[in-house]
């Protein structure tokens, strides 16, 4: 039967828990609307301990929590002035080993007890007297079942201890609460750091490849208005050469030997012709100015014409030239022009890369899908890699041979197919030649 001081004493028992409840709550409010304030462990752990310093004037107050190695660690320590903090720290120590033998709550009452046998146990007794404490008391905190920390209490008055316990095993939990609560915050402050440091990288590239853009902006118009200057000035003269060539081959009686000489005169004058107009295809390509003029046109006619354009090349390489074209090929839209473009590179690369008494072959038939396609045969030298012949020709680095100018005839061709909704596929005839499959379509794209 509870005496009326009894009751007292539970009352204020209760009175004290709900006072430590709303400091806690307080804690706990700061936590979340002012996280910065409470930023790391030791400020957690250090704020529990003056809240029980607050309520009960104990002497020394320590809070052992795991770190990463699962061991022990002090991560809190307050003592009074009067107390050794390092044998306080050690007598605290000493009391967390044993809590973590044990694995329940130990306590040590100088004034009405006497150790126990066991060397955790009488460890702890001769420390708590060492450093002339009567009491010592030491909460397990527990999480899922497991040992995660220890607050530990040590007072040179037992009866304040005594009334201490129910505070102390209160505050227990709520410490790991609020720990767990400033390691995730921690984590999303430092999450928050890195995106703005990412966000900041992101910012300066950003910047820097507008600079980097403005600058190729810068160097294309001058390369475009370099290459309209320089065909220009040199078509202009070329096309005085290659027309006194044509003269004097024509309408004068030249010598075998001036022949010759006029011949090659001639000969070269085309080819830097052709080169010209190359760079300039190119050029206009890579600029985007690129336009489509859409007509009705015959694939024979097309391809019969295109033969004839390059006959002149196949006969001086002593390459046969075979066109055929399937009867159901049809009338197609297309842009005549850029295709006879495409089919006149893909054709002198054939003769050209074609011994002496080869042939190459052209064929021209339909597809499912309304398209159809234009096959090349050559009986050339296989190619290890042949999708290396559409890279753009490195003048700066060119090889022992020299540029080869069908090389970037194959680049230009290759983009102007693109243009007409085309593609191309390469394929080796069982280790020799070179088969080149254009796929295009019979009408334009939507």
């Amino acid at each position: 039967m509870k005496t009326i001081s009894d009751t007292r004493v539970d009352d204020a028992s209760i009175a004290g828990l709900a006072a430590l409840s709303a400091e806690i709550l307080d804690l706990f409010y700061t936590q979340v609307f002012a996280p910065a304030v409470l930023a790391s462990e030791d400020s957690v752990c250090q704020s529990f301990t003056t809240i029980l310093l607050r309520h009960w004037d104990v002497c020394c107050v320590s809070t052992f929590l795991r770190d990463d190695e699962q061991q022990l660690r002090p991560h809190a320590l307050y003592t009074r002035p009067d107390v050794d903090a390092v044998a306080a720290g050690n007598c605290a120590q000493l009391l967390t080993d044993w809590v973590e033998q044990t694995g329940r709550e130990q306590q040590l009452w100088l004034d009405h007890s006497s150790p126990d046998d066991t060397a955790a146990a009488t460890g702890a007794w001769r420390a708590l007297a060492a450093v002339g404490m009567q009491a010592g008391v030491a909460i397990p905190i527990h999480a899922r079942g497991t040992l995660v920390g220890v607050l530990v209490s040590l007072s040179g008055y037992p009866e304040r201890l005594r009334a201490a316990r129910a505070g102390l095993r209160f505050i227990g939990p709520r410490i790991v609460l609020a720990l767990g609560y400033a390691r995730q915050s921690a984590a999303v402050r430092a999450q928050h750091a890195h995106i703005e440091q990412l966000v900041g990288e992101l910012q300066q590239r950003t910047g820097a490849l507008e600079t980097a853009n403005r600058e190729l902006q810068r160097v294309g118009r001058y390369r475009s208005l370099f290459l309209a200057r320089m065909s220009h000035e040199l078509r202009t003269p070329l096309t005085a050469i290659l027309g006194f060539a044509e003269i004097l081959l024509e309408h004068e009686a030249l010598s075998a030997a001036q022949r010759s000489f006029c011949e090659k005169i001639q000969n070269s004058g085309l080819q830097l012709h052709a080169s010209i107009k190359q760079l300039v295809d190119l050029s206009r390509l890579e600029a985007g100015h690129t336009e489509l003029f859409l007509h009705d046109f015959s694939v024979r006619e097309m391809l019969r014409d295109s033969c004839a354009a390059v006959n002149r090349l196949a006969q001086k390489q002593c390459v046969q030239l075979d066109c055929e074209t399937d009867a159901e090929l049809g009338p197609i839209v297309s842009d005549e022009g850029k295709l006879r473009q495409v089919l006149y590179n893909f054709l002198a690369h054939a003769i050209g890369r074609s011994p002496q008494g080869a042939a190459v072959a052209v064929h021209a038939y339909p597809a499912p899908a309304e398209r159809f396609y234009i096959e090349i045969k050559d009986d050339g030298e296989p190619l290890s890699d042949p999708a290396h012949i559409f890279n753009p020709v490195d003048v700066d680095t060119p090889n022992e041979c020299g540029t080869n100018m069908n090389e970037l005839g194959l680049v230009i061709a290759h983009r102007l197919l693109a243009v007409l909704g085309g593609t191309v596929t390469l394929t080796s005839d069982a280790g020799h030649g070179l088969i080149v499959q254009l796929e295009l379509p019979m009408r334009p794209q939507k």
